[in-house]
């Protein structure tokens, strides 16, 4: 009779843990999948890992990704705004395009705002707040890009980012200030070592010079780092904030702006923003209160 038992017992929990597989698959068959895309990079915003056990998140392509926007995006769907949805985040040189075109349902890579994007996308609140600095080799001070045009050394930057952008901009409006711009496809690596020949300055993100401060510390001890006033990183950076985008053309586009907003909203509030800032960046770069507003 005990073995009868035993047996019976035995197929119950058989049972009841097959019901638990069912329902835990039912559930997650359940939730609504958004998709996104991202370039991967830069450093300490996006990267790629060589391990699976070093990855916040692995692509259904399987490819091993970290950073603070990754942070990010990892506690998001966590979070009350976002119960019953999950991520599927891809890699794509084509970002920035299938956001725009709604392939995907929002794009991220730590992009800030312009009037340009505003026609063609909505914004998240943010998530991020940008310093930017002038690298210029040792001794050298060079705070402004008055000071950048005056002093003759050119920039070296990648076309069509928020740099060369700005660059432009600066040359059309001070046509007797003009800054030298050389565009590059060379790594950022190779940029850093011709600021500290002399040979040319660099601006850019505060973030992304304190990942490759740590990682090419020799390189460092050749640069001074300028911080930029708010009012002269205006000149990049309209907001100097980070954003999600949300094409326009996407059939979701209004709907998951403002679901990912309080998403984003919620761990500026709990503290994980701050947290995961430290962690990743090591610097200081949660918005302030006052930026939580839809720029669009």
């Amino acid at each position: 009779m005990k073995k009868i038992i035993k047996k019976i017992s035995a197929v119950l929990v058989a049972l009841a843990s097959v019901a638990s597989l069912t329902a835990c698959s039912s559930k997650a068959s359940d939730l609504k999948v958004i998709k996104a895309e991202t370039f991967g990079k830069p450093s300490p915003f996006i990267y790629t890992v060589d391990k699976a056990e070093d990855a916040l998140y692995t692509t259904s392509e399987g490819v091993y990704l970290s950073g603070y926007d990754i942070a990010v995006l990892v506690e998001l769907f966590k979070t009350k705004a976002l119960e019953g949805y999950t991520l599927d985040l891809v890699v794509s040189s084509n970002a920035i395009v299938d956001a725009q075109q709604g392939v995907v349902d929002f794009g991220v890579n730590n992009f800030s705002y312009n009037v340009d994007r505003a026609a063609s996308f909505y914004f998240s609140y943010p998530y991020t707040k940008a310093k930017y600095a002038i690298l210029t080799p040792k001794g050298k001070e060079l705070s402004s890009f008055e000071a950048v045009a005056a002093s003759g050394l050119p920039v070296e930057t990648s076309a069509g980012n928020n740099v060369a952008n700005a660059l432009e901009r600066w040359n059309a409006a001070n046509p007797d200030k003009q800054i030298k711009i050389e565009y590059t496809s060379s790594d950022i690596t190779a940029q850093l070592q011709h600021i500290a020949e002399g040979t040319y300055v660099g601006i850019g993100d505060t973030p992304v010079w304190q990942a490759y401060r740590e990682a090419y510390p020799e390189i460092f001890a050749k640069l001074t780092e300028n911080i930029l006033s708010d009012e002269e990183a205006l000149l990049i950076t309209e907001h100097s904030t980070s954003h999600l985008l949300f094409g326009k053309t996407g059939p979701n586009a209004k709907e998951y702006q403002k679901l990912l907003s309080e998403g984003i909203y919620e761990l500026y509030q709990n503290g994980t923003l701050e947290r995961l800032a430290k962690q990743y960046t090591g610097l200081d770069i949660v918005p302030s209160a006052s930026d939580f507003i839809y720029l669009n």
